[in-house]
């Protein structure tokens, strides 16, 4: 297998960069700071602690695979090492399904390095691990990441040169974490004139573009995982739902559907990369 190949060979260059590991570094060092917040505020559950580690994630687990993944191929296609890869011989898809395993696997290493700091620091002050909740959230934050690297893979089949990526992936990286709320919002001052008023229902549809983001699917999931609305930490899963939105929640905003979301994110962008890689002049 071809791809498997290019994937063993990635993961490996992939892990001598020091800019993600000191990231990842930093992941773990919050993640078990994250553990003992709890403890820092009289509480004895670590569930909350794992509802910090998430919030957490959610903004340095996409960081961390945008850095990891976004020079998987643009940074070989500029250097024209590509060329080289391409004569191994290696497809143009074994090299895009290669470097997206690759710096999956690279991606979730650290994330599931970063909790098992935090289920470490958690058994040791606690005496207990709360197993289901860190092996959800855990598993969620995995996915996360690799949603991610599947955009971060995308943009850097789809660019040639390193300049071109690093622009794609920071500015993606902001409409994520900053800009996507105010898209709802825009359409809904456009439709009625004026802006949701806190604990207004809003129409379901305006509720998806929220939850199309990746970052807010997880944020869902996770709320699940740790018990839905009655979760010290969390602000409530598919089931709090049913008090934002007008009329019945439609199956687009069960939690399944949020893995639908995920694996979009991850596939999606992956294919389209690919096709402008696959037609691409080396």
């Amino acid at each position: 297998m071809s791809w498997s190949v290019v994937a063993r060979k990635d993961f490996a260059d992939a892990v001598r960069s020091r800019m993600l590991w000191s990231i990842v570094g930093l992941f773990a060092v919050l993640m078990a700071v994250s553990a003992l917040v709890p403890d820092l505020l009289g509480d004895g559950d670590p569930v909350v602690g794992y509802s910090i580690a998430a919030g957490l994630a959610e903004t340095l687990v996409p960081v961390t695979a945008l850095v990891a993944a976004y020079l998987a191929i643009a940074g070989e296609r500029e250097s024209g090492s590509i060329k080289i890869l391409l004569g191994a011989p290696h497809s143009r898809l074994d090299v895009t399904v290669g470097k997206l395993v690759g710096r999956t696997g690279v991606v979730v290493v650290g994330v599931v390095a970063g909790f098992l700091v935090a289920g470490v620091v958690a058994l040791a002050v606690y005496g207990n691990l709360a197993l289901s909740e860190f092996v959800s959230v855990t598993a969620l934050t995995a996915a996360l990441g690799l949603a991610f690297v599947g955009i971060a893979v995308g943009i850097s089949a789809a660019t040639s040169t390193r300049s071109r990526a690093m622009a794609l992936a920071v500015g993606l990286f902001f409409v994520f974490a900053l800009l996507w709320d105010l898209v709802p919002l825009a359409l809904t001052y456009l439709r009625t004139g004026s802006l949701p008023t806190p604990g207004e229902t809003v129409p379901a549809w305006q509720m998806l573009l929220q939850q199309l983001n990746p970052s807010e699917a997880f944020g869902q999931l996770v709320d699940t995982a740790l018990g839905g609305a009655d979760a010290p930490g969390a602000e409530g899963g598919a089931a709090a739902l049913a008090g934002q939105v007008s009329g019945p929640v439609p199956f687009y905003l069960e939690d399944w559907f949020m893995l639908v979301i995920l694996g979009a994110w991850t596939v999606v962008p992956v294919v389209v990369g690919h096709l402008r890689f696959r037609d691409a002049d080396l």
